[in-house]
C-alpha cells in the first residue's frame, strides 16, 4: 500500500497516460504474482508428495520381493532386484542390510554417507511371509518362523529433482507472468493512448477557444465520458460564437452610431469654430478701427470733458479687447499653435509680480489678497505658469464677495503644489467638472460681461494639459474653493540670469511702412495714428493698389503690414510673397488678422510671419515695427 501510494505520488505530475498505465498494471501485476505463487506452491507440493510416494512404494516393493532371495542367501538375485527397482523407480540408491545392519547388497549408493538434505530416504523391514510361496521359502521356514525379521531395505530419491522442478516451475511462472504483464501493458497502453489522445485533442480545442478561435470543434463521437466532455465543449463553443456574433453586431451598430454622432459633433464643432472665427473677424474689424481712432484722439490735446469721454471709450474698447483675446487664446490652444519653453526659474519672483498685478483689484472689492513666500525652484514654462495662476487668481477675486484669497505652495516629493485658496461661494460637486468647459459661469446667469466670458478656467485646463501639469479642484458650496497646480521641481543652479532689457529704439525718420487692408475705416485710423507718430505710411486695399502707389513714389517699403483676409480670395501671405517677388528682397512683414480659426493661426505660424490680432495695441505695433526695421537695416549694413 505504501509502495502504491508513493507510485501515485510520483506519477501525479506526469501525464494521464502514465497514471492510467499504473492503474492498469499494478492490480494485474499483483494478481498475476499471487496466482503464480499459488500455483507454483501447489505444483511443488504435488511434486514433493509424488517423490515421497515413489520412494515409499519402492521400499515396500523391495520389502515384498527380497524375503525369498534373502532367505535363500542368493546375493546375486538381491542385487539384481535392487538394480531393477532402482531403474524402475528412479532411485538414487538402494541398500539391503541384515538384521544386524551389515550391508548385504546395494546399488547406486555412494561410498560416503549422503547428506540428509541431498536425498529423501525410506526404510522398510524385510520379513518372512506368512504363506509359503516357493520351495526355498519352505526351506527357510524351517530355519525361522513366519514374520521373522530378515533384514532392512533403504531407498533414497535425490532431492535435486525437486530443485530442478522448482527452478523450471519458477522460470515458466516468470515467463508466463511477463507475457501476461506485456499483454496487459500493451492493452493498457493502447487504451490509455486513445484516451490521452482524445483528452489532448479536447485540450487543444479548449486552448484554441481560449485564444479566440470559436470556429474549432472537437470532432469526437458523443459516446462515453470523453465524448460527453467533447460535446459539452462544442456546445460551449457554439454558444460563445453566437454570443460573439451578437456582440460584434451590437458593436458594429454602436460604432456606426458613434461614428455618425462623432461626425455630427465634428460638423457642429466646425460650424461653431467657423461661426466664432467669422463673428470674431467681423467684430474685430470695427473694434480695431475704433481702437486706432481712440489712440489717435488720445495723442491730441483735448479739453478735459472730451478727454474723459475718450478715456471711457478707451476703457470700453480695452474690455472688449480682453474678451476677444480670451477667445483667441482658446483658438490658439485648440490649434496647437502655442509652444512651450521650459526653463528653471524661481517661483517667488512670479508671486511678487502677481501680487503687484492683482493687489489693487482685490482691494477694490475689499478682499485680502495674501501670498505666502515660497523659495521653490520650478521647471516649466514660466509665461504659461504665470498665465494659469493669473487666471486662477482673477477667477478667485471675481467670485469671492468677502474674506480673501491665499496663494501658497508646498513641496510634494519631486513636485511643487501651488494652491489658490479663496473664501468664495464654492462649487457644487456635480458642477466641478463643467467649470473647466468654455463659456460656463455658475454665478453669472445674467451673463454680465464684467465677469468675463467663462473662458478663464477653460484656458487653465488646456494649458495644464499642454504642459502636462495636473490641475486639481476641491470645493464646498459656501466654504470657498481651492485650485491647485502640480509643477515639477527645478534646479536653482540652472536658473538663467535675466536678459538685459535694452532701451527701445526709435523708428528711423526715413522709414516707410506699407499697410494693406480692405477696410477703409482701418486705413483711415492707421493713417491718423502714423501721422501722430510722424512715420511715412502707404495704405492700399489690395496688392495691385499697393504696387501702383509704390511705383508712383519710387520707394521700397521697410515693412509690410497686411491684413490676412483680403478680397478676391487672396490673403496677406500671398500679398507679402507677391511684393517680395516684385522688389526682389525679403521685406520684413507683419500679418494682422481678426480671424481666430485654428487652421488660420497654424498657416500664418508656418509661414514664419509675426502675427498681431485685431484689435491690436498701437504700442505693440510700434515696438514690433521698430524691431523689424532696425534688425533689417543692421543686417544690410553688416
Amino acid at each position: 500500500m505504501k509502495f502504491s501510494r508513493r507510485l501515485f505520488q510520483r506519477s501525479s505530475p506526469a501525464s494521464i497516460r502514465s497514471r492510467l498505465l499504473v492503474i492498469a498494471l499494478l492490480p494485474a501485476l499483483l494478481a498475476e504474482f499471487g496466482m503464480v505463487a499459488h500455483f507454483t506452491t501447489e505444483a511443488l507440493a504435488t511434486a514433493e508428495h509424488a517423490l515421497h510416494t515413489r520412494a515409499a512404494g519402492a521400499a515396500r516393493h523391495l520389502a515384498d520381493a527380497l524375503p525369498d532371495a534373502l532367505a535363500s542367501g542368493d546375493a546375486a538375485r538381491v542385487h539384481s532386484l535392487l538394480q531393477i527397482e532402482a531403474a524402475n523407480s528412479q532411485l538414487s540408491f538402494a541398500r539391503v542390510a541384515d538384521v544386524h545392519g551389515n550391508p548385504i547388497a546395494s546399488t547406486g549408493a555412494p561410498l560416503r554417507p549422503a547428506r540428509p538434505d541431498e536425498h529423501h530416504r525410506q526404510h522398510a523391514a524385510i520379513r518372512l511371509p506368512a504363506v509359503d510361496l516357493s520351495g526355498g521359502a519352505l526351506a527357510a521356514s524351517r530355519a525361522a518362523p513366519a514374520g521373522a525379521l530378515l533384514g532392512q531395505v533403504e531407498v533414497g530419491v535425490s532431492l535435486g529433482q525437486i530443485d530442478a522442478f522448482r527452478r523450471d516451475s519458477l522460470i515458466h511462472a516468470a515467463l508466463l507472468m511477463l507475457a501476461a504483464l506485456a499483454l496487459t501493458g500493451a492493452l493498457a497502453w493502447r487504451l490509455s493512448s486513445r484516451l490521452a489522445g482524445q483528452l489532448r485533442h479536447v485540450g487543444h480545442v479548449a486552448e484554441r477557444l481560449a485564444c479566440g478561435d470559436l470556429t474549432v470543434r472537437t470532432q469526437l463521437p458523443p459516446q462515453g465520458e470523453v465524448g460527453m466532455l467533447a460535446a459539452g465543449i462544442d456546445n460551449m463553443a457554439e454558444a460563445l460564437q453566437a454570443h460573439r456574433d451578437e456582440l460584434e453586431k451590437r458593436i458594429r451598430e454602436a460604432t456606426a452610431d458613434l461614428a455618425t454622432r462623432k461626425e455630427m459633433a465634428e460638423r457642429a464643432n466646425q460650424a461653431k469654430s467657423r461661426f466664432f472665427a467669422a463673428a470674431s473677424h467681423d467684430l474685430r474689424q470695427p473694434l480695431h478701427a475704433l481702437s486706432l481712432f481712440v489712440a489717435a484722439l488720445k495723442m491730441r490735446n483735448q479739453p478735459p470733458e472730451a478727454q474723459t469721454l475718450i478715456d471711457n471709450i478707451a476703457a470700453s474698447t480695452a474690455a472688449m479687447e480682453l474678451l476677444f483675446n480670451a477667445l483667441l487664446d482658446i483658438s490658439r490652444l485648440d490649434a496647437g499653435a502655442i509652444e512651450t519653453h521650459r526653463v528653471h526659474f524661481p517661483l517667488q519672483k512670479m508671486l511678487l509680480d502677481l501680487n503687484h498685478r492683482f493687489s489693487a483689484v482685490a482691494a477694490e472689492k475689499q478682499l485680502h489678497l495674501r501670498f505666502r513666500p515660497c523659495g521653490a525652484t520650478l521647471y516649466s514654462d514660466p509665461l504659461l505658469i504665470e498665465r494659469i495662476l493669473a487666471n486662477l487668481i482673477a477667477n478667485a477675486i471675481r467670485y469671492t464677495d468677502d474674506g480673501g484669497i491665499l496663494v501658497g505652495c508646498r513641496r510634494r516629493g519631486r513636485m511643487v503644489r501651488i494652491s489658490v485658496v479663496d473664501t468664495g461661494r464654492g462649487i457644487p460637486p456635480e458642477q466641478q467638472e463643467s467649470v473647466f468647459h468654455e463659456f460656463v459661469q455658475l454665478h453669472n446667469p445674467a451673463r454680465d460681461r464684467s465677469k468675463g466670458l467663462g473662458l478663464g478656467l477653460a484656458i487653465v485646463s488646456r494649458l495644464g494639459r499642454l504642459l502636462g501639469h495636473r490641475v486639481d479642484l476641491r470645493s464646498r458650496p459656501g466654504h470657498g474653493s481651492t485650485f491647485s497646480l502640480d509643477v515639477p521641481c527645478g534646479d536653482a543652479r540652472l536658473i538663467q540670469p535675466p536678459a538685459a532689457v535694452g532701451v527701445p529704439g526709435q523708428i528711423p525718420a526715413d522709414a516707410l511702412v506699407l499697410l494693406v487692408d480692405d477696410e477703409s475705416a482701418i486705413l483711415r485710423g492707421m493713417a491718423e495714428l502714423f501721422d501722430n507718430w510722424n512715420i511715412d505710411l502707404v495704405t492700399a486695399h489690395s496688392a495691385a493698389e499697393a504696387v501702383q502707389w509704390l511705383d508712383s513714389i519710387g520707394r521700397v517699403p521697410d515693412v509690410i503690414v497686411s491684413d490676412y483676409r483680403l478680397p478676391d480670395d487672396s490673403d496677406g501671405i500671398e500679398v507679402i510673397a507677391r511684393l517680395r517677388q516684385k522688389f526682389g528682397r525679403d521685406i520684413p512683414a507683419i500679418v494682422v488678422t481678426g480671424d481666430t480659426a485654428p487652421d488660420t493661426i497654424l498657416r500664418i505660424g508656418r509661414a514664419g510671419f509675426p502675427l498681431l490680432h485685431k484689435p491690436l495695441r498701437p504700442a505693440k505695433l510700434r515696438a514690433l515695427l521698430t524691431h523689424l526695421i532696425q534688425q533689417a537695416r543692421a543686417v544690410a549694413v553688416g
